[in-house]
C-alpha cells in the first residue's frame, strides 16, 4: 500500500482505497470515505484465495480480488505492506501510460553528480534517445561499445590536419558523450543494471578519454612540432587514468572506514 494520500499520480476516481490499523487491513474498496492509504495493485496470496473468491461470488456475486481481500480483512487475515515511497502508478489507458512514461523519463534526469553540460545539454538529449532505444533489442553494453567507437572516430578526426577535421571531431565527441549516458538510462529502464555493466562502461570511458586526448595532442603536435606538447599530452592521458583509479581507491578506503565508524567523506 501507499500511505502518501497526496500522491500526484493518483486518480481518486479510480484508485482502490484502503483503511489499515498498523499492518492489518480493516477495509478495502473504491468507495471508502474513511481510508489512510491506497492499494498499489500488488497482492501476495496463498491458494486459499480461490476458496475466498468462490465464497464472495456466492454471497455477493463479486469475483474481484478486492472483494476477496475485504472478506479476509473482516476475518483479520489480510495484512498490508508499505511501499515506503517507491514509485508506482496505475496504468489503465493511453493517458496514464503517457504520464507514467513522462515520470520515469524525468526521474532519469535527476542525477546530482551531473555537471552543467550533462544536466542541461547531454541528459535531456540522451533521455530522448533512450526513450526510443528501449523499444528495441539493444543491450546497455552494446550502447557502451557504440559510444566508445564514436569516441575513437572522434579521436581519428582530431588527429587529422585542418580546422574542419577538428570541428567534426568535436561534434562527434559531443555525440559520443550524449550516447554514453544512454547505456545507464536503458539499463535502468529495462532493469538490466549490473556491476559488470558499470565496470564495462567505466573501462571503455577511460580508454575513450585516452584516445580523444591522444588525437588532440597529435593535432597540436602536427600543427607546431614541440616536445612540450607531447609531454603535456601524455601527462593528460596518464592523469585521466589516474583520476579514475584514485577516486575508486579513495571510495573503497572511505567505505571501509565509514563501515567501522571512522573517517568522513566530503561530497
Amino acid at each position: 500500500v501507499d500511505r502518501n494520500t497526496r500522491n500526484s499520480f493518483i486518480d481518486m476516481e479510480d484508485v482502490t482505497r484502503v483503511k489499515t490499523n498498523g499492518d492489518k487491513i480493516l477495509n478495502i474498496g473504491k468507495g471508502l470515505t474513511d481510508f489512510n492509504c491506497f492499494d498499489t495493485g500488488i497482492f501476495k496470496c496463498t491458494p486459499a484465495i480461490f476458496s475466498v473468491l468462490e465464497c464472495s461470488a456466492k454471497q455477493d456475486g463479486d469475483t474481484t480480488l478486492s472483494a476477496a481481500v475485504q472478506m479476509l480483512a473482516v476475518a483479520g487475515k489480510a495484512k498490508a505492506v508499505e511501499i515506503n515511497g517507491h514509485f508506482w502508478i496505475d496504468v489503465d489507458d493511453p493517458e496514464t501510460f503517457s504520464r507514467a512514461e513522462k515520470a520515469i523519463l524525468t526521474s532519469l534526469q535527476d542525477k546530482p553528480n551531473d555537471g552543467p553540460v550533462s544536466r542541461y545539454i547531454n541528459r535531456p538529449l540522451s533521455v530522448r534517445i533512450s526513450r526510443r532505444l528501449v523499444n528495441h533489442r539493444i543491450t546497455p553494453n552494446q550502447i557502451s561499445l557504440f559510444s566508445f567507437l564514436c569516441s575513437v572516430l572522434a579521436a581519428g578526426l582530431f588527429s587529422c590536419d585542418g580546422y574542419l577535421a577538428l570541428l567534426l571531431g568535436g561534434f562527434m565527441a559531443q555525440f559520443a558523450s550524449i550516447v554514453d549516458g544512454c547505456d545507464g538510462e536503458v539499463a535502468r529502464l529495462k532493469y538490466q543494471s549490473s556491476p559488470y555493466g558499470g565496470w564495462f562502461d567505466a573501462v571503455l570511458d577511460r580508454y575513450a578519454d585516452a584516445f580523444l586526448l591522444f588525437g588532440l595532442m597529435w593535432h597540436a603536435y602536427a600543427d607546431r612540432t614541440d616536445g612540450l606538447i607531447l609531454l603535456i599530452g601524455f601527462l593528460a592521458i596518464i592523469g585521466s587514468f589516474m583520476l579514475s583509479y584514485t577516486a575508486d581507491k579513495y571510495d573503497s578506503l572511505m567505505r571501509d572506514r565509514i563501515s567501522r565508524g571512522r573517517g568522513w567523506r566530503m561530497g
